[in-house]
């Protein structure tokens, strides 16, 4: 297989075509899928921000507020208005780190466990209708590529 130019996927010059340029597809993925996220969470009177929080939340347990804002792509100021919602909701709990007192620790409730099911049951068929036609070895693929392209822009 003969390697491919890539000058034919960086935007300058005669050989770039927009609709072969990997960031478009990107960029018009997310923003599908944000469309079908949020008109699935309206209907529970949640949305995105919070449903990043809850995932995070389940997989890690307890996560400080700096370590969440990395995982969930939200500047902490904006996190921490976001969280005092939640904790005012009962969907979460803040308490200052024992062994830091300048941390913040977030922890999921009860309440936050149930909102973060029924999310789940919710947005479940997006992401099958998403990966439809994709077998296991394609999506690992996938994965692998957008992580090496993620490190290759984290490079300072």
């Amino acid at each position: 297989m003969a390697d491919i130019d890539p000058r034919r996927f960086i935007p300058e010059g005669r050989d770039f075509h927009y609709d072969e340029f990997p960031f478009y597809w990107l960029v018009r993925l997310h923003a599908l899928y944000t469309l079908e996220l949020e008109r699935v969470l309206k209907r529970l009177k949640t949305g995105i921000p919070q449903r990043r929080v809850l995932i995070v939340l389940r997989q890690h347990g307890v996560v400080s507020i700096s370590t969440l804002a990395m995982h969930v792509v939200i500047k902490p100021s904006t996190l921490t208005r976001i969280l005092q919602r939640m904790r005012e909701a009962g969907l979460i709990e803040m308490r200052t780190n024992a062994e830091d007192a300048r941390v913040t620790d977030v922890l999921i409730t009860a309440e936050g466990e149930a909102l973060a099911v029924r999310i789940e049951e919710a947005t479940h068929r997006i992401f099958v209708r998403g990966y439809r036609g994709l077998d296991a070895g394609e999506l690992e693929h996938l994965m692998k590529t957008l992580r090496h392209m993620f490190e290759n822009l984290s490079e300072h």
